[in-house]
């Protein structure tokens, strides 16, 4: 069966259950139930520069961007729903976060704090791994922060 064309849309406040319901089909792989309140925060402290991709009117995947104290551009909470991942979405959100920093920030390094399980997703776009911290997201779930210069 063909799927519609994936939209892009601002995140609002209202949107916070929908992307919380894409955190958990990720859970155990890709996050750990605890991050489920550190995502509620971010999105309540950062709202903007933070996306929903929807198909058929349903979320998809979530993800947004913010600029760093050092100068870098963060990929924060990126997540594609679990039954979706490998369709597509996940370079579509990445493509999509790096082409709206670049409008918004300029030509600035990016940084991603990623599991070990989507390290090599990254590569893909050019991220190299700087530091890993084993089991630093949880037990069986090492850090692996990244830059793409």
């Amino acid at each position: 069966m063909k799927t519609s064309e994936p939209t892009f849309r601002d995140f609002q406040p209202a949107d916070i259950e929908k992307v919380a319901a894409l955190l958990r089909s990720n859970i155990p792989k890709y996050f750990v139930p605890a991050e489920e309140q550190e995502l509620r925060d971010y999105l309540a402290e950062h709202p903007e520069d933070y996306w929903l991709i929807e198909e058929y009117g349903e979320t998809v995947a979530a993800g947004g961007v913010a600029l760093n104290g050092d100068g870098s551009v963060g990929l924060c909470w990126g997540m594609v729903r679990n039954d979706l991942i490998g369709t597509g979405l996940g370079k579509r959100l990445t493509l999509f976060r790096i082409e709206k920093a670049r409008e918004k920030w300029g030509d600035r390094p990016f940084m991603i704090s990623t599991s070990h399980h989507t390290e090599g997703f990254y590569r893909k776009f050019g991220f190299e791994t700087i530091e890993r911290i084993p089991d630093g997201f949880g037990p069986g779930i090492d850090t692996c922060k990244m830059v793409c210069r």
